[in-house]
């Protein structure tokens, strides 16, 4: 038998059921925080797990299923980026635990957790530094916890790939750090973390100062991104006619939206309103028109401005 199973053995002996805790994700500039509880069969040995940092991916995806099936009970307790920027690590650290805990508690006597004590927990614990590579049952929750995020990172590539999320899972890679300076944050990026926190000053969008051009397409980026979640297919990005350039051209249903992007500060948004003046305006109805007449589109369309500040898209209609 495993040293990892013996040392579960002499747990369950002294105090019942035992649920190995554990997280994956503190490090990360982006993502959740993903925290995973796990009741093992008390016959159950697995000569293989260990902790998760020390198992190829393939490994930990062809363990997961195994853990399950031998599992009594499994439970997740997830932690958002956002609620991370909103409330830091440690309480963040603290939810996930107790997100995990809650739906097993009538079920456990003791949790066995990896790393150093954390407060404020509702049921009786005890900690261990490299719990994962000490308890068979912690190092279970070691494994589902990663491939658990892991997965949820694979998910946010498929919808945000200018980041490489597929490759990194959110770390600071350099490669990551590089596609940040070109596209700027996403909504899943963690802003209280270094260096995020240092180069996204006053609430601003982009990671460049105001007057970078880079400001002005992770604005473009962001502006994009929220019209098609509200269902908008992109026509054009950057349409460039002799009048000059419309940022977006976007469809809906059987009208067209040509808009002016915006990278502002909060409490500037009314000032970069009134750069898009009277010269700006009519370029942009030139360009839309020389769009129509290209295409040949007829139907309904509509001119707004899109001000991006560092949470939001605020859309402001310019003319019908």
């Amino acid at each position: 038998m495993s040293e990892l199973y013996l040392f579960d053995k002499r747990y369950r002996s002294e105090y019942g059921v035992i649920a190995g805790l554990d997280e994956a994700g503190r490090g990360p500039l982006a993502g959740p925080l993903v925290a995973c509880a796990v009741i093992l069969s008390s016959n159950f040995n697995n000569d293989i797990l260990t902790d998760s940092k020390k198992l190829t991916d393939k490994s930990r995806r062809q363990l997961k299923p195994v853990i399950e099936d031998f599992a009594e009970a499994v439970s997740l307790g997830i932690v958002t980026s956002s609620e991370i920027d909103r409330n830091r690590m440690a309480w963040a650290v603290r939810t996930s635990f107790r997100r995990a805990m809650d739906p097993i508690l009538s079920q456990t006597d003791v949790f066995l957790i990896d790393g150093n004590s954390v407060a404020g927990l509702v049921a009786p614990s005890r900690f261990f530094v490299k719990g994962d590579s000490k308890s068979l049952s912690i190092a279970a929750a070691s494994v589902i916890a990663k491939v658990t995020r892991d997965d949820i990172m694979l998910k946010a590539h498929e919808e945000y790939p200018e980041y490489g999320f597929d490759r990194h899972k959110g770390y600071g890679t350099a490669a990551h750090i590089s596609a940040l300076k070109k596209a700027g944050p996403s909504p899943i990026h963690r802003m209280s973390f270094a260096p995020l926190n240092r180069m996204y000053q006053m609430g601003q969008m982009s990671l460049f100062p105001l007057d970078s051009p880079n400001s002005g397409k992770a604005a473009e980026i962001r502006a994009a991104r929220y019209y098609e979640n509200l269902g908008f297919r992109i026509l054009e990005r950057n349409w460039r006619s002799s009048a000059g350039e419309i940022d977006l051209i976007l469809k809906r249903d059987d009208s067209v939206l040509f808009v002016e992007v915006k990278s502002t500060l909060v409490g500037r948004e009314k000032q970069a309103l009134q750069k898009i003046d009277g010269t700006k305006l009519g370029r942009i109805r030139n360009s839309a028109e020389e769009w129509m007449a290209e295409t040949g589109y007829t139907g309904e369309c509509v001119i707004e401005a899109a001000l991006v500040t560092s949470n939001i898209v605020m859309r402001v209609p310019v003319t019908q």
